[in-house]
């Protein structure tokens, strides 16, 4: 019994050595965080640790507790081995108290102070009125600026606009009246297709808003038998808008139906002698009709009307019509295929044969490439075939 003392000594010494090291470290962690909650090891339940301060840690409860209870056990009273025990506790509690309790320090903050340096805003402050003054001076630099650029250009307009007012008028007035009258012409010959009006009104507006011609106003028209009636009669229309638009004399019109078996001489001398003498009494336009029917060897005189800028009359429009040997002509031709049958038409019609002196093919080539310069389908309007052409009838 006595010797089994020794070793009940040591181990209630190591007990009591870690209560008392639990305890330290239980104050110093409430005082860390003193609303942690902390997890009991006995129930897991969360206990609110309250902050204890360092100088009211009471270390004797404990320590009288477990001295009572070991002295109960030994039943012996105070023996020797009990008040060493006793006194050997108390001393260890006392290096217990006497050990300062571990805190945490505040950490040092790592940044390095940096020297003071003048506020940004105080610099900012000092530069605004600066800067507020040279983007006013530009400012009023750019509104300077404008304002010349406006007036040179108003100026420059003005003078202009100043230097031929009667003549800008004049083509304004020209080109209104044209536009006018090609829209009645329009109207009375209803179902052509588009493309004939938008290609004849293009090449004669363009004419009229010229100030200086290099070269004369082509048009051809082409038909079948069914539309002979209405490409005469809406050549005449076309011809007569663009004369009075421009205010001149009448149109000349040349039909060579009547002439096909007349000499080619006397007939070429006839017909420059219309159309110069025409155009030089002030008529600005020319149609010529069933130009498939003039002697082969006499179309040459259209060389000197229509040869581009070498013509002899470049103020002037000239519409020839063609009347094609076909009863009809198919609905939706293009200008391409109307283009190269017109032609063929005119190599056959033009060829030398028994009693007739032909043309040479070179010659015919190039008599083409001067007044096939726009070739357009006219379709017939029932009503003007079986009536005639109004103007015919007045």
């Amino acid at each position: 019994m006595f010797e089994s003392r020794p070793v009940e000594l040591v181990e209630y010494w190591f007990f009591q050595t870690y209560l008392g090291t639990v305890k330290v470290l239980q104050v110093d962690g409430s005082r860390l965080s003193p609303n942690k909650k902390v997890t009991d090891d006995v129930d897991s339940s969360p206990v609110r640790r309250d902050h204890i301060p360092k100088d009211k840690v009471d270390f004797g409860k404990a320590d009288a507790k477990t001295s009572d209870s070991e002295g109960d056990v030994g039943a012996g009273g105070d023996s020797p081995v009990g008040s060493r025990t006793r006194s050997r506790a108390s001393s260890d509690h006392v290096l217990l108290r006497a050990q300062p309790s571990l805190t945490r320090r505040p950490l040092r903050s790592t940044k390095v102070l940096s020297r003071s340096k003048p506020s940004p805003r105080k610099r900012e402050g000092g530069r605004r009125p600066a800067e507020k003054d040279t983007s006013d001076a530009s400012k009023k630099k750019m509104a300077v600026i404008m304002v010349l650029v406006v007036v040179v250009c108003l100026t420059t307009f003005l003078l202009v606009r100043s230097k031929s007012p009667a003549m800008t008028m004049g083509e304004a007035t020209a080109l209104t009246v044209f536009l006018h009258r090609f829209d009645q012409v329009e109207a009375l010959f209803n179902g052509q297709q588009s493309v004939l009006w938008r290609r004849s009104k293009i090449t004669l507006r363009n004419h009229i808003n010229l100030t200086q011609h290099m070269k004369p106003a082509i048009l051809m028209l082409a038909a079948a038998w069914d539309g002979q009636q209405t490409m005469r009669c809406l050549a005449n229309q076309i011809a007569g808008a663009y004369t009075s638009a421009l205010n001149a004399t009448s149109t000349v019109k040349i039909d060579a139906s009547d002439r096909s078996r007349q000499n080619s001489d006397a007939v070429k001398l006839e017909v420059d002698t219309l159309l110069s003498s025409a155009f030089d009494k002030g008529s600005r336009a020319a149609v010529v009709h069933h130009f498939q029917d003039l002697p082969p060897p006499s179309t040459l005189i259209f060389y000197k009307y229509c040869d581009h800028e070498n013509a002899a009359y470049k103020d002037v429009a000239l519409l020839i019509t063609v009347l094609l040997d076909e009863e009809k002509l198919p609905a939706d031709v293009s200008l391409g295929a109307l283009e190269v049958k017109v032609r063929d038409f005119l190599k056959q019609k033009f060829a030398a044969s028994r009693g007739r002196e032909g043309m040479d093919t070179d010659k015919l080539s190039g008599l083409w490439s001067r007044i096939a310069h726009v070739v357009l389908p006219v379709v017939p309007v029932r009503e003007i075939e079986e009536r005639g052409c109004k103007e015919d009838r007045q």
